[in-house]
């Protein structure tokens, strides 16, 4: 847990599945988190670099509905700065969304909350930068949020999620579609291949 909260975020979607039955395991979870520990053990050496040229900060975020079996929602986001991963999450959303649009708009709402922290953590620091894109894959998600007319398909979400929107309008967040081939945060939301997974990290500089 603590590798997976530091420095290796490959390793955020299997922790956040082996951890929901840590108070009563059974034998197929042990076997889970010796191949966590396997995983570890046989990419030591990898580590996040960072480097101080080209710190501009980006976002991905993601959401799988229907991925988990129980409750069918999860959402999580990667940021980079420099291209090297600062920030991460893999959990389960506080709501049962009802569509994929709808999972990935809240998704997109929990990664732009971080980004605007981090943009006043950078802009304390020295180092503020007006355009830090947030990417994702969805764009029927990408449209709502950027639409600033309620529609029927939207109007029973929570208005908590709609201050993108707002967000948007200001200049504040630039919202852009990237294929979902090339989204680093489907490792924080499914099992992938190993193909996948390596692609993820690359993408990420762990």
């Amino acid at each position: 847990m603590y590798a997976m909260v530091c420095t290796r975020p490959d390793i955020a979607h299997a922790m956040e599945v082996v951890s929901r039955f840590i108070s009563n395991p059974e034998k197929k979870h042990w076997e889970g988190v010796k191949w966590i520990l396997r995983y570890l053990k046989d990419t030591s050496k990898m580590h996040l670099s960072f480097r101080r040229i080209n710190l501009t900060l980006q976002g991905f975020s993601d959401a799988d509905l229907g991925g988990d079996l129980d409750g069918r929602k999860s959402t999580c986001y990667i940021f980079t700065l420099g291209g090297t991963t600062i920030s991460w999450k893999s959990k389960f959303q506080g709501r049962v969304s009802l569509s994929t649009t709808e999972a990935e708009y809240v998704a997109i709402s929990e990664a732009a909350k971080e980004m605007i922290w981090l943009k006043n953590l950078l802009k304390e620091l020295g180092k503020g930068q007006d355009e830090s894109p947030l990417f994702n894959d969805s764009q029927s998600a990408i449209c709502l949020a950027k639409d600033p007319i309620l529609h029927s398909r939207c109007k029973h979400i929570e208005l908590k999620y709609h201050f993108i929107r707002n967000l948007i309008n200001d200049g504040d967040l630039f919202l852009l579609k990237i294929p979902g081939a090339e989204n680093p945060t489907d490792m924080l939301t499914k099992t992938v291949t190993t193909t996948k997974l390596r692609f993820c990290i690359a993408s990420t500089d762990v």
